[in-house]
């Protein structure tokens, strides 16, 4: 694919969701490749959240309460994360009917984490100059990626009912934290709490 290739594939994901999804199927990546992408993805989005810390110290401080986790930890629960997606997205979507499966599934969720990527980037990039217009941009970007994933998991199993399909996305990213909240604890990847809040 070209740069000018994957300019059209995102401006259809978000105006033409159902012919985004037929050109991602076009590509006809094997199992192999769909998952080599996730996992370079999961690099990056490490690389970047451990950039975004460093440049925002407020990230790493307790501001935002996020736990401070390696790279390579974090890597590995985002790699979890979007495989458990996945998975749970051709299940859930499976058992109410919709025709897509795993392979494809694989494929949607890793362009929809490019696109998040590739938004994050842009994100730190303005917050560098216009803090609280990176911040805007940010709940936009997270809006409209919600919104397309809406619309891409509907076109992945060929749904209808745009509220259904965003009330079972709910129901697979709570399923996803509660699973990435138990592994890092089981992993001893989660922050400690200070003396002064422990029973």
């Amino acid at each position: 694919m070209t740069f000018d290739d994957f300019i059209i594939l995102a401006r259809n994901t978000f105006r033409d969701p159902p012919l985004a999804f037929a050109q991602l199927r076009r590509l006809d990546l094997p199992v192999s490749a769909r998952w080599m992408a996730l996992l370079l993805l999961a690099a990056l989005s490490s690389i970047m959240a451990a950039l975004a810390m460093r440049v925002f110290p407020a990230l790493s401080d307790g501001g935002l309460g996020l736990p401070e986790l390696s790279p390579m930890s974090r890597a590995g629960l985002q790699l979890a994360g979007m495989a458990l997606t996945a998975w749970l997205v051709a299940v859930i979507g499976g058992a109410f009917g919709g025709r897509g499966d795993f392979s494809d599934a694989l494929l949607v969720v890793a362009w929809l984490e490019f696109l998040m990527l590739a938004a994050q980037i842009v994100q730190l990039g303005v917050m560098l100059v216009f803090p609280l217009l990176g911040s805007m941009l940010g709940i936009a970007a997270l809006l409209a990626i919600l919104w397309a994933s809406v619309q891409m998991i509907k076109a992945l199993h060929g749904f209808s009912n745009a509220a259904l399909v965003f009330m079972g996305l709910l129901g697979a990213g709570l399923v996803v934290l509660l699973f990435l909240s138990v592994m890092a604890g089981a992993l001893g990847l989660m922050p400690e709490l200070p003396a002064e809040v422990q029973p």
